[in-house]
């Protein structure tokens, strides 16, 4: 008889530890998505920015702009990105 209490008392223990690390692990998912969020929306309005500046300076056609600045864009964001986490 104690044994079996025994056992389902770390059966138990078992149980809430695993749900608490669940739970503290689906907290920090929501706490990612929103950080992710936040970060796209930053990089598409620095891209969508740049890119429309380019497209006004650009003279090479359609085609040919849209591919440079594309390249452009990405590149100067990347980069700016890298160097600030570096810092």
């Amino acid at each position: 008889m104690v044994t079996s209490k025994k056992l389902v008392t770390v059966f138990v223990v078992c149980i809430v530890i695993i749900s608490s690390c669940v739970y503290v692990s689906m907290a920090d998912g929501e706490s990612n998505a929103e950080k992710f969020e936040e970060a796209y929306k930053s990089a598409t309005t620095d891209y969508i920015a740049c890119y429309n500046d380019c497209q006004k300076e650009c003279s090479g056609g359609y085609t040919h702009c849209e591919m440079k600045c594309d390249e452009d864009c990405t590149a100067k964001l990347l980069k700016e990105r890298i160097e600030k986490m570096k810092m």
